[in-house]
Parts: C-alpha cells; sequence; structure tokens
C-alpha cells in the first residue's frame, strides 16, 4: 500500500477503511522529529505528519517528504509544487537547483534535490575557512622525544626492555567523526541524484571533498550522534558541526526514500516546510526593510524578547517573541510572524484560516509597533 498526499492538505482521496487504521498506527508510533532533517539546524516544536480532524478528514502536517512503517508507505509531496520550494530555497541558501535526469522515482526526487543543496549549501559555508582539520594527540614509541614524555608509558615500556620512550605529540587532523559524516552523506546523495558529471555540487564542493575523502574513504562508517558530539570544534570551524548532524542524518536514512522494508522497520527523510518558510521570509524582510536591520527573534540571542515597558519602573512587560524584529538601532521599528498553515475550509474551520491566527493580523498601536503576521505564501 502506498499513500500520497499534500503538505497541509486533506488526503485526497480520503483513505479507505484498511488505509485509515494504518495512518492511524504511524501518527500513533512515528514522530516527526525522528525523520526531520533540519534547514536552519534549529527547529520548533514538531506536528504531527499525519492527523485525524474531528470531522473525520484525515490531512497530511506541514512536512514534505517519504516514509516506510509498517510494510507500507507515505509520500507527502510540496502543495505548491516543486518550483516554489526552489525559489525558496534559492532565497534561503542561493542555491540553484537544477533538472537531474537521474533514475530517481518521480516522488522521490524532489525530496532528495532538496537536501542535496541544503547540504551543499551548508558544507560550503563551513568551509569558508577550510576543512575541519582538529587537533588530536598521537602517541609514538621511540629514542627521542617528539612533543611530552608520558612518563608511566615510557617506564612500562623501559621496564619491558623496549629501549625507547613513548611520547605524545598534537598534530591537526581530517580523520575524525565529522568528516566520516559528511562523505557517508556525499556518498548517498551521489548515488541517489546519479546526475551526471555531479552537476549538483558547487566547484567549491568538487574541490574541498577528494581531501576529505583521502582521509576517510570513498564509504566511510556513519558516526552515530554521541560519536559526533565528541568532536571537540574550534571557533573557526564550529560551522561544520550543524553540517556533520545533517550528513549523519542524510547517511543513515538508507537512501532517503520510502522503500517499503521487509523487515518492517520504519525509514525515510522529512523537510519541515514551516521552517523553510520561516527562513524565506526572514530573508526577504532583511532586502526589504533596508536600512533597518532585521533581527531572528527565536534564533538569535540577542533579539529583545521585550516590546512592551512600564512607564513607571522601566521593566519589561510580558514576554513577545516573534519571528523577526524590525530595529533601527535600538529602536524596535516592528515584528513579523510567519504562517504556514492550511487556508482549505473545513469542518472545524468553515471560512479557511484559523480565528487565533486572524488575531495575529490585526494591527495594534503606533505603526512602529504593528505587528505582521505573514501569510502561507
Amino acid at each position: 500500500m502506498k499513500l500520497v498526499a499534500s503538505d497541509c492538505s486533506p488526503f485526497d482521496p480520503q483513505p479507505s477503511a484498511v488505509e485509515t487504521e494504518w495512518l492511524r498506527k504511524l501518527a500513533a508510533s512515528v514522530h516527526a522529529s525522528d525523520f526531520v532533517v533540519p534547514i536552519s539546524g534549529e527547529r520548533d516544536e514538531d506536528e504531527p505528519i499525519v492527523y485525524c480532524s474531528w470531522d473525520g478528514t484525515w490531512w497530511a502536517g506541514r512536512y514534505v517528504g517519504s516514509l516506510s512503517f509498517g510494510g507500507h508507505s507515505l509520500t507527502i509531496k510540496p502543495r505548491f509544487g516543486l518550483a516554489t520550494l526552489k525559489s525558496w530555497l534559492f532565497e534561503v541558501t542561493s542555491a540553484v537547483l537544477t533538472e537531474s535526469p537521474g533514475n530517481l522515482r518521480e516522488d522521490e526526487s524532489f525530496l532528495v534535490q532538496l537536501l542535496a543543496y541544503v547540504w551543499a549549501h551548508g558544507f560550503i559555508e563551513a568551509a569558508r575557512h577550510g576543512l575541519p582539520a582538529l587537533r588530536r594527540d598521537v602517541t609514538t614509541n621511540g629514542p627521542t622525544v617528539r612533543g611530552r614524555l608520558d612518563v608511566a608509558a615510557s617506564l612500562r615500556l623501559i621496564a619491558s626492555r623496549g629501549g625507547a620512550v613513548v611520547s605524545v605529540r598534537s598534530e591537526r587532523s581530517l580523520d575524525h567523526a565529522a568528516s566520516d559524516a559528511i562523505v557517508a552523506a556525499y556518498s548517498v546523495l551521489r548515488r541517489w541524484l546519479a546526475v551526471p558529471d555531479e552537476l549538483w555540487l558547487p566547484a567549491r564542493a568538487k574541490e574541498l571533498l577528494p581531501h576529505l575523502m583521502a582521509v576517510t574513504g570513498a564509504r566511510p562508517a556513519v558516526p552515530t550522534k554521541a560519536e559526533l558530539g565528541r568532536v571537540r570544534y574550534t571557533p573557526i570551524t564550529a560551522g561544520f558541526a550543524p553540517v556533520a548532524e545533517l550528513s549523519r542524518q542524510i547517511a543513515s536514512h538508507r537512501g532517503l526514500a520510502a522503500n517499503v522494508e521487509a523487515d518492517g522497520d520504519t525509514t525515510g527523510v522529512l523537510l519541515d516546510i514551516a521552517e523553510l518558510w520561516e527562513m524565506y521570509v526572514l530573508s526577504v524582510l532583511r532586502k526589504a526593510a533596508v536600512p533597518f536591520t532585521v533581527a531572528h527573534g527565536t534564533r538569535e540571542k540577542k533579539a529583545p524578547k521585550k516590546l512592551l515597558y512600564s512607564g513607571v519602573t522601566g521593566r519589561g512587560l510580558g514576554t513577545l517573541i516573534p519571528d523577526a524584529v524590525v530595529q533601527s538601532d535600538y529602536r524596535i521599528e516592528g515584528v513579523a510572524d510567519a504562517k504556514y498553515k492550511p487556508l482549505y475550509p473545513s469542518a472545524s474551520n468553515p471560512n479557511g484560516p484559523q480565528r487565533e491566527d486572524l488575531y495575529q493580523m490585526a494591527v495594534h498601536g503606533r505603526p512602529r509597533f504593528a505587528k505582521l503576521a505573514v501569510g502561507e505564501r
């Protein structure tokens, strides 16, 4: 059984009794956080992948991608089409998605393309100052000391008549879990895109990847999350931390597609379109708001969280964390909130948009304190 739906939309046609039972199990057993690949490094709370409204209508959530569960699969396509997602992704990452004449199935190609360009952009940005060469301790045995003397190990070696001393020196190396994850993800993406001459891969990435592969090999083992957590980055190489985690997720999802596994394991990959839309709105707003500055209210620590202040004490009143804060120096000119919600009328919402979302679109107070809620398109 294979179901296809569009994000933030009701299933069309609605599932049969057998399909409904499978969707109930999927909704109860599978959590989006286990399969979502983040675009910006941080995400809001998860929503259900699929859900049934009180009137019995089944809907797909805000994700696109493919999942295999219990011997059946679900593909969620972008409701506005791949061309729209390409334009959003280009705005956020400056990545240009090309047509892929490979052998991907039609319902999987859009997801693999998006993941490939999110990954490539992240890798290039992180490698702006070079590859993640990190320091590690190297132990050597010999008649001379290279680095610092390991007294205890040297005494044991001398006692065993080794005729040498043990020393430890620090050197930079690409041989670590982050490199393994990046090359493993590249191997998976390359195999599934199957684009001649790797036209999907930017020139800078083509230049850097062979240096990593010379250390890791063409198909390194995928590191665990714990192994990546033990990697100690420098301030210059810190940008590789989210890239390495993204790479681990790509490489560990067994080909990215929801192939129905014989053992019934749950596999697949999802993209949070609400997250992509939020980053797109922020990028467009930064261009439109010049000469003002725009801070990401939920991601940047310096963004103000208090927008109202007491005229008596001067202390902040309440807490408001909008998606974007428009500022002129230290003066707040406005706030914006990005919404990615369904607009379809339903039995529970006959007028389409939900009332609380419409409230957020109302303008309050003086213009510079207006709260702008950006719609889904």
